[in-house]
């Protein structure tokens, strides 16, 4: 039986969002954009909503996140479960990078590609522009026949760059011609589909060097909390670069993306002095942000300090820390938590400590990082 899959219109229009943005920041993004070799962990009540038509920096914007990539999603959710994703009808579940990755071949692509699934057929998706760091030439690729990566099927018209020319639904490319007419193009994300009629369960697919696992979370062995040490610090160790605080996080989902931020005495936030300020938890749901200081124009303020981290999957915890003269931290007590030891580089982490550059550019203070010692399990 014969398989038509179609791109959906805000698909195409998601992926071109996709290489604009990286362009406004610098083509430097688009150049030696290969694969991470991750494993990314999809936890259970991941949600798919549809691909939003707002572009990049708008209110909406959500090509970079999962999501299904039809303008109308099929009858049934597409859930993750604890066996996996649960995938029916007419779906294509997508997940966009951030940035659009340079590849020079697709061989290297779809090198250690692979669907593992139950139930019906499968297809893996590369949403790709012909011309790296453009709009030209938007494809889809997909396997011509499910589980197998020998012979590919484009959405799209390829006019290759070795003169060849493929129209839209031609479904014989085998991965030799592939490598012959896209010698450096731009991979814009990866995903699976499946067909009218069809349902399956995917516990994991792997494409372009990244593995998504759909699973459930393990529940964590803490209930999830954040600490700050010290609690009460001077206006002097605050800023210096050889004391600052340390924040422990403990108790959320294994490998959990999180998103801090620091909530001043007069209610502005900042975050850190890079812009940095999503990080990924360990495999046992804990991570140590150490030697962190405040960075910026003038003394900080004196007062309590809201430091939050929200997951994807774990509401915002929050923990203080008070900015006082020195009389009042000599009296405070010297708690002494114990911090995960792991052996992660000290390399440094983010730019000069004096950048100050500013989370939603609020107020002239950042958070800044002494040292790269985010460890975690």
């Amino acid at each position: 039986m014969s398989t038509t899959v179609k791109s959906s219109s805000t698909l195409v229009r998601g992926a071109a969002i996709a290489v604009a943005t990286a362009l406004v920041a610098g083509s430097a993004l688009l150049v030696g954009g290969a694969a991470s070799a991750d494993t990314i962990t999809v936890p259970q009540g991941q949600t798919f909503p549809a691909e939003s038509p707002a572009l990049a920096g708008e209110p909406g914007y959500n090509y970079n996140t999962w999501h299904q990539g039809y303008t109308t999603a099929p009858a049934l959710p597409q859930t993750v479960e604890a066996d996996g994703l649960h995938i029916s009808g007419v779906s294509q579940i997508l997940k966009g990078y951030d940035t659009a990755r340079t590849a020079t071949t697709f061989s290297s692509v779809i090198a250690g590609a692979s669907v593992t699934k139950t139930g019906d057929d499968v297809f893996l998706q590369i949403p790709l522009f012909n011309t790296p760091g453009t709009r030209t030439g938007y494809t889809t690729l997909y396997p011509t026949v499910a589980g197998s990566l020998d012979t590919w099927t484009t959405t799209s018209a390829i006019v290759g760059d070795d003169a060849s020319a493929y129209p839209a639904g031609t479904s014989t490319l085998t991965v030799a011609q592939l490598d012959a007419a896209l010698s450096t193009f731009d991979v814009l994300g990866a995903g699976v589909l499946t067909t009218a009629g069809t349902a399956a369960v995917v516990s994991s697919f792997s494409l372009n060097g990244d593995t998504y696992q759909f699973a459930a979370p393990v529940a964590p062995p803490v209930a999830p909390s954040v600490t700050i040490t010290p609690t009460t610090i001077t206006p002097a160790d605050f800023v210096d670069t050889t004391k600052g605080f340390t924040v422990n996080i403990v108790g959320f989902q294994p490998n959990e993306e999180i998103t801090v931020g620091l909530t001043l005495p007069d209610g502005t936030v900042v975050g850190f002095a890079d812009g940095a300020n999503v990080f990924t938890v360990g495999a046992d749901g804990s991570l140590v942000l150490p030697n962190l200081v405040l960075t910026g124009s003038g003394a900080p303020q004196l007062g309590v300090y809201t430091f939050s981290v929200t997951g994807t999957v774990t509401a915002v915890q929050t923990a203080t820390i008070t900015v006082a003269n020195a009389a009042v931290v000599a009296d405070a007590p010297k708690p002494q938590p114990k911090l995960a030891n792991t052996g992660i580089s000290d390399a440094p982490m983010f730019a000069s400590a004096g950048l100050g550059l500013l989370l939603m550019g609020f107020a002239a203070f950042a958070i800044t990082a002494v040292n790269r010692r985010r460890r975690n399990a």
